[in-house]
């Protein structure tokens, strides 16, 4: 049941951040916080399912294909993913630098992505602002996230 609401939801936050943007709304790079989650928080064994329903999600509001996402999204999950261990995951400076270093790195990627499978990505355009509003909204949305479906039944139970 989990899975289900994870690729229902998924898809759609990213959906959701894009007509938010429309509005005026600063636009909170949901790859950054899908990034986040899935490096700090969530459990190791369900990744594969977790980078892929966010792999749909991003291709729905970008040009590059879902390969691409993954890549581009999965990056920086497996570079923040060994550093678990060394800080504490729960405290927000800790989260608010990951969100900092997942909203750099993903509009990089999605960009070299493009390069490389000739397939260019419309948010491959790297803004300060969003930088700085994901490094600050990340930990504070993704508080209230964790405690809720279909995030609590993916996130790793700490001993």
């Amino acid at each position: 049941m989990r899975w289900l609401v994870w690729f229902v939801l998924a898809p759609q936050a990213f959906l959701l951040a894009g007509l938010a943007a429309s509005f005026g709304v600063p636009l909170l790079d949901c790859g950054a916080l899908v990034c986040m989650f899935c490096a700090l928080f969530a459990d190791v064994r369900l990744l594969p399912g977790l980078l892929l329903g966010a792999a749909v999600g991003r291709a729905m509001v970008d040009e590059a294909s879902i390969p691409v996402q993954i890549l581009v999204i999965g990056v920086p999950i497996a570079l923040l993913l060994p550093m678990r261990p060394l800080f504490d995951r729960h405290h927000w400076w800790w989260q608010a630098m990951a969100a900092a270093m997942c909203s750099i790195a993903v509009p990089k990627l999605a960009g070299l992505g493009g390069l490389w499978f000739d397939q260019p990505s419309a948010s491959a355009q790297l803004d300060f602002a969003n930088v700085l509003f994901t490094a600050i909204a990340g930990p504070v949305l993704l508080w209230p996230l964790r405690r809720l479906p279909p995030l609590r039944a993916l996130t790793e139970k700490l001993p």
